[in-house]
């Protein structure tokens, strides 16, 4: 559902192009379990690193911004409260400036 809306989404999908969706789903389930107070099962590489080919190509705050919009927007869809969708939100901006190279 959420992957769906990205690649809808006109101002990000680009950078996924040629992006192997199932395992990208995988690692974003990762991240949201850990969100959401689970365990860290992450194990691919650090937000910085994992990402730099993306900040090569632009990748900056508005797109980062859409991603979290779209995100936000897939919860609500979930009937997930404004409270924990906010936790979420507070979650991935902790991630930002690794994200953007920042």
């Amino acid at each position: 559902m959420f992957y769906k809306k990205v690649l809808a989404d006109d101002r990000i999908n680009g950078f996924f192009d040629g992006v192997d969706m199932d395992r990208q789903i995988a690692k974003q389930k990762a991240f949201m379990t850990m969100a959401f107070g689970g365990p860290n099962n992450y194990s691919g590489a650090d937000m910085r690193r994992g990402h730099a080919h993306l900040v090569e190509r632009g990748l900056n705050d508005s797109h980062f911004d859409a991603v979290v919009e779209n995100l936000g927007a897939t919860l609500t869809e979930l009937g997930v409260s404004d409270d924990l969708i906010g936790q979420v939100v507070a979650v991935c901006e902790t991630v930002r400036g690794d994200v953007l190279g920042k």
